[in-house]
């Protein structure tokens, strides 16, 4: 299939390739669309052309072998027997002598040859053919749909790099929910926080005038530092996902130097998976020393 169709703008979470190969309508916004409509049309084409040749190749596969009976070898002119008319007469009262006259009849015409019936392939045989077509359209079927699946997750990772890319040349420090990852050096990644805590948002003040959101969190346990302060704030990138809202139950870190949050774990299941790695390299953390007063530049 063309290589137009990678790329394609989506209506409702379908893109005109995945519309063509369902079968399934565009939307009525998509339908308005005359780059749209083009982009749609162009992939039903491509996907007819596809059934086309996918047609073709079963019917070569399990289509059945017609042989030709060697034909009927002609038989000849089969003659009937002769009949001798009946014998002459001895005398008659007359005196004069008479033969019946003595003739044959003609023979048996020749019959046509019957034509062959065709022949048909053994049971095993058909079988095995009819099992490789099977075989061979569902992997190609699978292709198609693998291939819509793949430009649409292209277009996804390509817009998730694409704010990524525009978060770091703005000089924000990456902020993440964490996802459970162990970082390969927990002892020095933990050793570069200057604030790690655990607790329930209890304040959110967006700031207009910035990309920030004060957040105020009620600490519920402190991993850095030792002694566990009531509350504590700090500022999280108006992008973060999830947004900061009173009553998430959250683990936060903030790097030394740094007002920032940049690590950022929502809820029950992602705290206790930095739980797990940040209680295991506390004890290795308070003997490390973090070559960079600099803040975490990303997730630990």
């Amino acid at each position: 299939m063309t290589a137009e169709h990678e790329g394609a703008g989506e209506y409702a979470g379908m893109d005109a390739l995945m519309a063509a190969i369902t079968g399934e309508p565009l939307p009525e916004e998509a339908r308005e669309d005359a780059a749209r409509l083009s982009e749609h049309a162009s992939a039903e084409a491509d996907v007819a052309v596809l059934k086309e040749q996918l047609t073709w190749l079963a019917e070569a596969l399990i289509g059945e072998e017609r042989t030709t009976a060697p034909a009927a070898e002609e038989t000849g002119a089969v003659a009937g027997p002769a009949r001798s008319g009946p014998a002459e007469g001895a005398g008659s009262t007359t005196g004069s002598t008479r033969s019946a006259p003595s003739g044959k009849r003609p023979g048996n015409p020749t019959r046509p040859a019957a034509p062959a019936r065709p022949g048909r392939p053994s049971g095993p045989r058909r079988a095995l053919r009819l099992a490789l077509g099977t075989l061979v359209g569902a992997a190609a079927l699978g292709m198609v749909f693998g291939l819509g699946r793949l430009i649409v997750n292209s277009g996804a990772n390509s817009s998730m790099g694409g704010s990524s890319a525009d978060a770091k040349s703005e000089g924000h420090a990456p902020v993440y929910s964490g996802a459970g990852g162990r970082p390969s050096d927990p002892a020095l990644a933990l050793a570069c926080y200057r604030l790690v805590v655990e607790g329930t948002v209890a304040k959110v003040e967006p700031k207009p005038e910035n990309p920030w959101t004060l957040v105020v969190l009620k600490v519920s346990r402190s991993y850095r530092p030792a002694h566990r302060p009531a509350e504590v704030s700090f500022l999280l990138d108006g992008g973060a996902k999830p947004a900061p809202r009173t009553g998430q139950h959250v683990l936060i870190g903030v790097g030394r130097g740094q007002d920032n949050a940049s690590l950022w774990a929502v809820g029950d299941g992602r705290v206790a998976a930095e739980r797990e790695w940040i209680t295991e390299a506390l004890p290795e953390a308070r003997h490390t020393t973090c070559p960079s007063e600099e803040a975490p530049t990303g997730k630990p």
